[in-house]
């Protein structure tokens, strides 16, 4: 059995009805796992039945792959809405610690790993549609301010986008302002 192998149990659980993942926004589509090269993310409520749904779904998975589930690498991180309860018996359940750091992406923690996220996925992905089209200033808008809102997460955000766009000499972090990185793509093939 493979990741997708794996892939197929958890989504055939949540079809059952007996995993529910979580959505990123209204009208999004229900997130229940992320597999990467390496990393593992399974997104599913806090409570203990799907804790022992997700964990009986992995012990099945190390059975027939052979592989070993490092415990001791693993972690949970739950939304701040969770109750302390609830937090204690998942964890108990899946053997598993707390932690408040989301994990790493890149072999950074999250916390550092997400200005990698962003400009490695978020403001690279529309590049090929930068270069041929001339993307509505809403939309640039709109990309922007998710971004920004994952960048600061649900805390103050105590810097503009504007200014997290400056040179990181400027007291910035470099991000693209896409409106205008579009005109340059166009201007390029001009």
């Amino acid at each position: 059995m493979c990741a997708e192998g794996l892939s197929a149990i958890i989504r055939r659980h949540a079809l059952n009805g007996l995993l529910h993942g979580c959505k990123i926004a209204r009208g999004a589509p229900v997130i229940t796992h992320l597999l990467f090269a390496d990393d593992c993310y399974f997104f599913f409520r806090a409570n203990k039945t799907e804790a022992n749904i997700m964990k009986r779904i992995l012990e099945r998975y190390a059975h027939i792959s052979g592989q070993i589930i490092n415990l001791n690498k693993s972690a949970i991180t739950f939304s701040s809405n969770t109750r302390t309860e609830d937090r204690r018996e998942v964890c108990l359940q899946l053997q598993v610690s707390e932690s408040g750091c989301p994990g790493k992406y890149l072999g950074m923690p999250m916390s550092i790993g997400k200005l990698t996220l962003l400009k490695g996925a978020a403001q690279t992905i529309p590049n090929f549609w930068m270069q041929l089209f001339l993307i509505p200033t809403e939309i640039c808008e709109s990309i922007e301010k998710k971004m920004n809102s994952y960048w600061w997460g649900s805390g103050i955000k105590w810097m503009s986008w504007t200014r997290l766009c400056e040179v990181k000499e400027g007291g910035g972090l470099g991000f693209k302002r896409l409106r205008e990185f579009n005109m340059a793509m166009l201007a390029k093939q001009a």
